[in-house]
């Protein structure tokens, strides 16, 4: 029996042309924001984190939801963009001084060991050795270090040009987050849309859902590693410590992290001490642990218990993808998109869950 005609020869070749008009034109509109996935993404976490304090000042302002969202950008600015920037600022002018030292280690003679240095149980024979060693033949030790010298100051050349770019990017996300608060409420109703248009009613909450975790996310993370960062600076600034804002910068990469910040103020009260500051370097010590280190077990929970709970290996995973992909502002990016991605995973397993509940309960 021969095929029967096809009625409709071109309703086929017609919606694969559909298709791949679609397909191009979103290969295309990604290829144009490709440069500012970065920034776009953070404007959007910034917008949702800074939701229902800019709500608030709205109310405040009488409805006035542009003024509102200029106030919010200009305390972001303050909070973010002017402590980056001045950080970038210190480090372009460590650099010349970096270099200036690395031709003068030469010349540079190493003191005596230090009595304290001496003193120390078990280790200060076999320390005071490798001082006196070092001591003998410093220009010699100091030329095997050369090459390593050069790389790191190449390196902090590099790191502070990607800085800068990371502090535009910042800048740029300010800016776009103030755009989206005066037009959140539009793009709330459009992002449920979405959402429900892909997943059905059932998933009508996983917008908030989300939200509530973002917002757990940056001011339990970022939160603490700011205020552990102002901390640091305030006892590096009062101990005299050159470089403060470096090291504090320094402070909020490890803080971020989710690694001990001690790994920065304690080198520096190291440093007080063998300066012979004795009471500035007992200072920053109880400063470290008393202030810094404390806050940390006591901010940071509160303030993540308002939203989804995180494992901390999320956490540290999304810091050094994020700090790969996308450099600096990725700190910020990585580890919420992953706590994003964990809660819809969580929440699309306890749908799937519910689902087959219901099903058990109708058959029984």
């Amino acid at each position: 029996m021969p095929p029967l005609p096809n009625a409709f020869p071109n309703v086929s070749i017609l919606g694969a042309f559909r298709v791949a008009i679609l397909a191009l034109l979103v290969v295309a509109c990604l290829k144009v924001l490709q440069p500012f996935l970065g920034a776009l993404t953070w404007a959007a976490i910034i917008a949702i984190s800074a939701w229902p304090l800019y709500s608030r000042l709205k109310l405040r302002l009488r409805g006035r939801h542009k003024l509102a969202a200029l106030l919010i950008v200009l305390a972001l600015s303050a909070a973010l963009a002017i402590p980056i920037g001045l950080m970038a600022l210190t480090l372009a002018d460590t650099l010349p001084h970096l270099a200036n030292l690395a031709h003068d280690l030469t010349s540079f003679r190493l003191p005596d060991a230090p009595a304290w240095l001496v003193n120390l149980p078990v280790v200060g024979d076999s320390l005071q050795k490798l001082w006196q060693s070092t001591q003998a033949d410093l220009p010699g030790f100091f030329e095997k270090v050369r090459p390593a010298i050069n790389q790191a100051a190449l390196w902090l050349l590099s790191g502070g040009a990607n800085l800068g770019l990371s502090l535009l990017e910042i800048v740029l996300a300010i800016a776009v987050a103030g755009l989206l608060l005066i037009n959140g409420d539009k793009l709330w109703d459009l992002v449920e849309r979405i959402v429900v248009k892909l997943g059905g009613e059932t998933a009508s909450d996983l917008p908030e859902v989300i939200a509530r975790t973002i917002r757990s996310v940056t001011t339990g993370v970022v939160g603490t590693a700011l205020a552990q960062t102002i901390l640091c600076v305030i006892g590096l600034l009062i101990a005299g410590v050159p470089g403060a804002l470096v090291l504090g910068f320094l402070c909020f990469i490890v803080a971020v992290a989710q690694m001990p910040t001690l790994v920065v103020w304690l080198p520096a009260a190291a440093w007080v001490f063998y300066t012979g500051h004795t009471g500035l370097g007992i200072f920053l010590l109880i400063w470290g642990f008393l202030l810094i280190n404390t806050i940390d077990n006591i901010l940071k929970p509160l303030l993540i218990s308002q939203g989804a709970q995180m494992p901390l290996s999320v956490i540290f995973l999304g810091v050094i993808g994020g700090l790969i992909a996308w450099g600096v502002i990725g700190l910020f990016i990585g580890p919420t998109l992953l706590a994003v991605g964990l809660t819809m995973l969580r929440h699309w397993l306890q749908r799937e869950d519910n689902e087959e509940l219901a099903c058990e309960g109708e058959q029984g």
